[in-house]
């Protein structure tokens, strides 16, 4: 992965104005000296999210995210800190320089197999147009010209070694084909190709690149599995990467997207303009996966097929997506159906008529629960009741619980009221789920550091950043900062003023290591004032601080030490030195 110097960072931090980037994404509006509009990160219908053109930063006041231009790019585009560089410096057409560090192996490796599979797969598209019978299952499924050309699709020859002998042919590696999936080594050490006489469809991450592909065979009654999947690899992770976001993103209707269980739907769908769909890749849906669709939209709408195993896939996804910020609704389909067929023997408008009614995700499994059982008895109502409960308790709010109770109050003659009752009973939520990260950040450091020497750091720290402090006026090192987070801040500020290089809040907030320490940092200075005029009384309760650490290390050092030992003199010495600073410092405040 390469590393990029802190001029090149600097460099593209200033060629791309953050109400510009931002702006793509949210509808911002001049607000004082700041922009604002409805956070990109969490459901809101007031705006929170600030962004200011001055300090290049946003803040949102409503979850606590926020950064710089290259974290937003980040975090709204799932990418890392290099990407979101290269991403940027595409942006404003800045050339980065190649490194040629060890560091380099791993992102030249991924670029390497990149390129690997954007050939692949146009041979496999290459391959389709000569093979009949991959171009026959196309067009009984209903897939034509256009969308093949969409997708990309393509076919796998009926050959052991068709597509490895293609890819060396092209100055590839073996032990790069092997990496990528696309060829096995069996174990007499022999290579065979993983995917033969199968319909290729290309997987492509959030920014269109080639990370794997998925094979279909072509007929019912073939041996082997319906689809074989790319197995995971340097760029191919199945439980982080939905097929078909990258078309999807473009796509979002309602602000709401709409998850399938299968490439073959996804493509349907997409075909007669249902274009806002994805789907997991071969494995269940994960906490990434809702992580990831939070940062497009605030509503998703599950469409699993109709018969049990989708039922059960929906209700597990319902389990994940319940930690999630997102609105989850679900569209019930008959047993014999998936979105496919439902689609081909429907039509579009019946399928966008299933998205507009679908079922909230607590009736959708209410309706599961009453579907096993006839309610005939007391045995039965009150089974149903009991297995009720638990899940209205998953509503987000007390009007919903109370509309819920009242449902499953109509089905079994039992009160409303108790039902409800029992669903609220010991309803609670700890911190962790309610404290954005930067409350949670600070929360953390005030455990380890007394509030007033962390209003101290954050004091001066602030002053420096703007400008209201001059560098030259503190008699500070960065030992004097408890907090890691200023600690950096201070060693960024202090590379910045000796190296005579301009320094912004958004330039120092990108040094920071952790994000939630970014997203501190940021939330301060958007909600700070400009800080102290005069820094001496932070800089009194720094040092005293730092003091009062070391006479304890002393104090406890002494204790350890045999009474005639040398060492016991220079730690009394250095004891009374601090002390005497200690006196002074006193006098002065006292004023004698």
């Amino acid at each position: 992965m390469p590393k990029y110097s802190e001029e090149i960072i600097q460099r593209v931090i200033e060629a791309n104005d953050i109400i510009d980037v931002v702006s793509q994404y949210v509808q911002l509006k001049k607000s004082g000296h700041s922009y604002m509009g409805c956070c990109p990160f969490h459901n809101e219908r007031t705006p929170s999210f600030s962004v200011s053109q001055d300090k290049q930063l946003y803040h949102c006041f409503g979850c606590g995210v926020g950064g710089n231009v290259i974290s937003f790019v980040m975090d709204k585009e799932n990418m890392s800190f290099p990407e979101a560089i290269q991403y940027l410096a595409e942006r404003a057409n800045i050339h980065l320089p190649k490194s040629t560090s060890e560091d380099d192996a791993k992102y030249q490796r991924k670029e390497t197999l990149y390129e690997l599979n954007r050939v692949l797969a146009n041979h496999y598209y290459t391959l389709l147009k000569h093979q009949p019978d991959a171009l026959a299952y196309l067009k009984e499924r209903g897939i034509d010209i256009r969308t093949i050309k969409t997708f990309g699709l393509g076919y796998a020859a009926d050959q052991w070694r068709e597509a490895c002998q293609y890819l060396t042919a092209r100055q590839f590696k073996i032990d790069d084909i092997v990496d990528s999936g696309v060829e096995i080594k069996n174990d007499r050490g022999r290579f065979y190709d993983r995917f033969r006489n199968r319909l290729m469809i290309p997987i492509q991450n959030a920014r269109d690149k080639i990370i794997g592909f998925g094979g279909r065979i072509l007929s019912n009654e073939e041996h082997g599995p319906k689809y074989l999947n790319s197995p995971e690899s340097l760029i191919f992770s199945k439980g982080t990467e939905l097929f078909n976001l990258n078309r999807a993103k473009k796509n979002i209707v309602d602000n709401q997207l709409v998850v399938v269980e299968g490439y073959m739907d996804v493509i349907a769908l997409y075909q007669r303009g249902i274009k806002n769909t994805v789907a997991a890749l071969g494995t269940a849906f994960t906490s990434h996966h809702a992580k990831l669709l939070s940062r497009y939209v605030d509503e998703i709408v599950l469409c699993f097929d109709g018969d049990q195993a989708g039922e059960n896939a929906t209700n597990k996804a319902i389990a994940i997506l319940k930690n999630s910020p997102l609105k989850i609704k679900v569209v019930r389909l008959n047993a014999e159906d998936d979105p496919d067929s439902y689609i081909r023997r429907n039509g579009v408008d019946a399928f966008r008529q299933q998205v507009r009614e679908a079922q909230t995700a607590i009736e959708y499994q209410l309706t599961c629960l009453k579907k096993d059982n006839p309610l005939k008895t007391n045995d039965d109502r009150l089974t149903y009741v009991s297995q009720a409960v638990p899940i209205i308790r998953e509503a987000r709010s007390d009007i919903e619980k109370n509309f819920f109770s009242k449902l499953v109050a109509q089905s079994t003659g039992i009160s409303a009221k108790m039902i409800y009752n029992a669903a609220i009973k010991n309803i609670g939520y700890s911190e962790d789920q309610i404290m954005p990260a930067f409350k949670k950040y600070l929360a953390e450091q005030k455990k380890k550091t007394p509030k007033a020497v962390l209003q101290a750091e954050k004091n001066i720290i602030i002053g420096l950043l703007n400008q209201t402090i001059p560098f030259n006026a503190l008699d500070l090192t960065e030992s004097h900062f408890s907090d890691a987070m200023f600690r950096q801040a201070f060693h960024e500020i202090k590379k910045c003023y000796q190296e005579r290089k301009p320094m912004t809040g958004a330039t120092v907030i990108a040094a920071l290591d952790q994000p939630e320490a970014q997203q501190a940092l940021t939330a301060l200075i958007m909600e700070s004032s400009n800080g102290e005029a005069s820094p001496k009384e932070s800089i009194r309760v720094l040092k005293q601080y730092k003091d009062a650490a070391a006479m304890r290390a002393l104090q406890k050092k002494l204790k350890t030490l045999d009474p005639s030992d040398p060492e016991v003199a220079r730690t009394l010495n250095a004891l009374m030195e601090l002390k005497k600073r200690k006196d002074s410092m006193q006098e002065v405040e006292d004023g004698r």
